[in-house]
C-alpha cells in the first residue's frame, strides 16, 4: 500500500503546476540600442530588426516579433495573424500582428505602407512558453520616396536605355555599311586589268 501512495502523490496535478506569480525570469530580451535611440526611417518599406537575449546561455527556444497594432492609435491592420499577447493587453484592446517567428535574433520586415509602426519581441522556451518580453518597443517610420521622384528616375532610366539601344543599332549599321564599301573595292583590285592579261 505504501507504493500506491507514492504513485498517487507523483501523479497528482500539484506536482506539475506552473511557477507562482512571484517567480521572476532571469532572461531578458531587448532590441539593439541603436534601434531604440531613434526611430528607424525606411524609404523603401523594408527594414531589419535585431535583438539580444541575455540571461540564458544555452537558449534553444525561439523568438516572436509582433507589431503592436493599436499602439497609441497607430499601426497596421493589413493581414497576417492578430492576437492579444497577454490577458492585460486583450482587455485593453491592444492587438498584435506577428511578423516573425524563428530561432534567429533578427527579423526582416517588408511590404509596409507609409506610417509609424511599433514592434516588440518575445523569447519562447522549447515548450513555447514566453520567458522574456522586450520592455521598450522598436519604432519604425516608413516614408516612401515621393511619386514625382520615382517618375523622374524612371524617365531618366528609359532615356538612358533608349540611348544605349540607338548607339548599338547605329554602330551595327555603320559597321555593315563600311564592310559593304570595302568588299567591292577588294574584288576590283583582284580582277586583272586589260594590260595585265596574258
Amino acid at each position: 500500500m505504501g507504493i500506491g501512495w507514492i504513485f498517487l502523490i507523483q501523479a497528482s496535478p500539484v506536482a506539475g503546476q506552473e511557477p507562482s506569480d512571484g517567480f521572476e525570469s532571469i532572461a531578458s530580451v531587448a532590441f539593439q540600442p541603436e534601434i531604440l535611440k531613434e526611430p528607424i526611417v525606411s524609404h523603401e518599406g523594408y527594414f531589419q530588426l535585431t535583438w539580444e537575449l541575455v540571461g540564458t546561455p544555452d537558449f534553444n527556444g525561439s523568438f516572436r516579433v509582433a507589431e503592436l497594432v493599436d499602439f497609441n492609435g497607430e499601426g497596421s491592420s493589413d493581414g497576417q495573424r492578430a492576437t492579444g499577447s497577454s490577458a492585460e493587453e486583450a482587455e485593453k484592446g491592444a492587438a498584435e500582428r506577428v511578423v516573425y517567428e524563428g530561432s534567429l535574433p533578427t527579423a526582416f520586415v517588408s511590404g509596409l505602407s507609409d506610417g509609424t509602426y511599433h514592434y516588440h519581441v518575445e523569447a519562447l522556451d522549447a515548450n513555447g512558453r514566453v520567458i522574456a518580453v522586450s520592455e521598450v518597443p522598436a519604432t519604425v517610420q516608413v516614408l516612401h520616396w515621393p511619386m514625382w521622384q520615382a517618375t523622374l528616375l524612371l524617365a531618366i532610366g528609359a532615356i538612358v536605355f533608349l540611348a544605349v539601344i540607338i548607339v548599338i543599332v547605329r554602330g551595327t549599321w555603320m559597321h555593315r555599311l563600311v564592310n559593304a564599301e570595302v568588299e567591292p573595292n577588294d574584288r576590283s583590285s583582284e580582277e586583272p586589268t586589260e594590260g595585265n592579261r596574258s
